[in-house]
């Protein structure tokens, strides 16, 4: 027993060591790698002609090999025209869910390759598919690294649990190295050139490390023993040309590899190149594509290697757009808000300040750039104290100070940031619902049930900590001011379904705020389905949908006595934006005007419209709004797609919708977004874009947009 429970701790013992060292390499793989030692390495001109010949015979075959995409990207040339968009349709055909691992990884890369971003194609992220699939463990070793590849070139920020992450990857690809030093391919017992130049390529981010050493040392010695003495390998220029790939990776020179003797294997390449710019797979036989391509990115490594300009599968992750929130908070209140495109926080700031002509002088003449002076509001305002502060919500996890970074702070997709004139100011983190459902059971969490008494608690975070009880804040809810206890805590009495803006502040008279305002959204849920005196006339298909949007307030009961749900209803364009709005947690501006001549000011709706003009969800050019006409489909669309900023990915054909043709561009444009990112599909090959929009059909839309994009927090 003892000697087994020393083992077992040694086991232990031994993993953890690995696994600190996997992770301290993972920062390694993810940026863009040395290729190794200073390589000898000549690209010469008549190499430069082959790449070439060899691209212009790539661009004629049909259809085009996704492989090859690396090649092109590397290289900076184009890729045929409309490339993108068939990788993008292949994907939204399965929903990123292709049957073999090998599928998934080639289009991945090819995407990348391409200029799209693996982690967003309408909503899919291909990273959790890859880390889920069984095919890594199953396709062989060329396909685990293909996989560890992928990973190379994607972000990892997904709230999907994945079986994997990438540097399991790692340790399965030299677990399954052969005693020899090689590794075979699937199904085999013993080493294959291929899958070993493949292994090869992956490791090529993390080849000098002592983890890959020993192992890539192994390797490189079994291909110079199993190298022919005319420099190929397996009698094909494919395999030779993957060998190529894998050790100009590593820093190494294909053009000193060989036998005592024999031929090199960059000679063995050239020698197989055709008169038509394409590669024979063996000598004296005909144009072959998978010749022609692995040659093709041999040349590009080789020259990449040559030029000491990486590797060829690294850079190949594309964000895509970014879009974040962005506040200013004066001394006595909010000067203004709205969204952003991301990158650097203060010329994102500046931008947005220039954007709406509010006045602000800037100090750029330090490492990290600051505002002095927003809207003629001077640092040093109150008696020499106080300043412009810049900080950033990211991830809905902490505040990020600029203080805290040794770079610049900057904005990504999704977060917020807020500009603040400050002292000692301190800024809101998180507001936690609790309540008691009709069972007595204390709950908490997003919602509160409609009609039941609930607390609010509030933290506060400064530059040291996070979480910290935000006492003596006051926390505004409906007209009504309450101010928080000892433990961040506020209570107020039962409310009406629906999505309320929660204020929470703390200013200070002759002085910057004690508090950052922050608006937070309150989720009040609307009855259960079953409750609705109408709930069976909601169809089979919108149960689970209407359920969704009851729970989340979005949508309620139409009777005075709120049982009455009425699924089949139609809606106004002003009933639709305001479910629209809710969701996307913007609230109305009851001081803004909306600029349609008839959207006058006073009614239910006019704050929401105005907000929505402010943000570009909806356009007040014509002058008008129509705010009591029913809203079509194809209405319904647009403001979707503007509101969320949803983006088209694959080609229009693939939407086979026959009624969308004669529609102007922008709505052809939504109809596809909407189409491909599945939130209003149409039925029987028709999107029926006259169709006046129903409640339980708005329910879907708002829940299928809801998956999409995490609702703003920060207003």
């Amino acid at each position: 027993m003892g000697a087994a429970l020393t083992n077992r701790l040694l086991q232990k013992t031994t993993l953890i060591v690995l696994c600190i060292i996997l992770l301290m390499l993972d920062a390694r793989a993810m940026a863009e790698p040395s290729a190794g030692p200073k390589a000898t390495a000549s690209f010469t001109a008549e190499m430069q002609r082959l790449l070439d010949g060899a691209e212009q015979a790539l661009l004629a075959l049909q259809p085009f090999p996704d492989e090859a995409a690396a090649g092109f990207f590397k290289n900076g040339r184009s890729l045929p025209k409309g490339y993108l968009e068939g990788i993008a349709d292949r994907i939204l055909e399965q929903r990123g869910k292709f049957a073999m691992a090998a599928e998934l990884t080639r289009t991945a890369l090819a995407y990348g390759a391409a200029g799209g971003n693996m982690n967003n194609i309408a909503g899919i992220d291909l990273y959790p598919l890859l880390m889920n699939h069984a095919g890594i463990d199953s396709e062989g070793a060329a396909v685990a690294a293909a996989a560890y590849m992928t990973t190379n070139n994607s972000a990892f920020n997904t709230y999907e649990r994945t079986d994997r992450y990438p540097d399991m990857i790692l340790y399965q690809l030299l677990k399954t190295q052969l005693a020899d030093g090689s590794w075979p391919a699937a199904g085999q017992s013993t080493g294959d050139p291929a899958s070993t130049a493949r292994v090869l390529t992956a490791l090529g981010p993390v080849a000098g490390s002592e983890l890959t050493e020993e192992p890539v040392r192994k390797a490189v010695q079994w291909l110079r023993d199993k190298q022919q003495p005319n420099g190929g390998f397996d009698g094909k220029t494919g395999t030779t040309a993957q060998v190529i790939t894998g050790l100009s990776s590593l820093g190494l020179d294909a053009a000193e590899f060989a036998q005592a003797g024999g031929t090199s294997l960059l000679d063995h390449l050239l020698a197989a190149k055709l008169a038509d710019g394409s590669f024979s797979q063996a000598a004296g036989g005909g144009s072959d594509r998978t010749a022609t391509v692995n040659a093709y990115l041999a040349l590009t490594s080789y020259k990449l290697l040559s030029k000491q300009e990486g590797l060829l599968y690294s850079g190949l992750h594309h964000a895509g757009p970014v879009l974040a929130a962005i506040q200013i908070e004066g001394p006595g209140g909010t000067l203004a808000g709205g969204r952003i495109a991301g990158g650097d926080a203060v010329k994102a700031a500046a931008a947005f300040l220039q954007s709406r002509g509010l006045a602000y002088k800037l100090n750029a003449d330090t490492a990290k750039p600051a505002f002095t002076a927003i809207e003629g509001i001077q640092n040093g305002r109150y008696s020499g104290r106080g300043e412009w502060k810049l900080a950033v919500y990211s991830g809905g996890s902490s505040w990020l100070y600029p203080e805290n970074i040794s770079s610049r702070l900057t904005v990504g997709d999704g977060d917020q940031l807020l500009v603040y004139y400050a002292d000692d100011t301190e800024l809101p983190d998180r507001i936690a619902v609790e309540w008691k459902d009709q069972y007595g059971q204390q709950n908490t969490g997003g919602s509160a049930y409609a009609g039941l008494p609930f607390s609010l608690r509030v933290t506060r975070s400064n530059r040291s900590l996070g979480g910290l009880p935000a006492f003596g804040v006051t926390v505004t809810l409906q007209g009504k001011s309450v101010v928080a206890d000892s433990a961040g805590k506020v209570s107020f009495a039962g409310m009406k379904p629906g999505v309320y803006p929660v204020q929470v502040t703390k200013y200070r008279k002759d002085g910057a705020p004690a508090l950052a305002k922050r608006t937070f959204a309150l989720h009040i849920a609307s009855p259960d389905l079953a409750r609705f005196t109408d709930s069976a006339k909601v169809s089979a298909w919108a149960r689970n949908d209407i359920s969704v949007a009851l729970s989340s307030g979005y949508i309620q009961g139409v009777s005075a006595g709120g049982n009455v749900l009425a699924p089949k209803q139609k809606l106004t364009r002003a009933e639709f934006l305001t479910l629209l709005m809710r969701l996307m947690h913007e609230f109305p501006d009851g001081k803004a005007a909306s600029g349609f001549k008839d959207v006058p000011a006073g009614k239910w709706y006019s704050g929401t419209v105005a907000k929505a003009a402010e943000l570009g969800i909806i356009s007040s050019s014509s002058g008008r709004f129509e705010p009591d006409r029913g809203i079509t489909r194809e209405e319904a669309a647009v403001m979707v797609v503007q509101a969320a900023q949803l983006s088209t990915y694959g080609s229009t054909e693939r939407m086979k919708l026959a009624d969308v043709a004669g529609l102007p561009a922008a709505s052809r444009q939504a109809v596809q977004a909407v189409y491909e990112h599945e939130i209003m599909t149409g039925s029987s090959g028709r999107f029926e874009p006259e169709q006046v929009l129903v409640r339980e059909q708005a329910a879907a839309v708002l829940v299928r947009l809801q998956q999409l994009i995490p609702a703003a927090s920060y207003q």
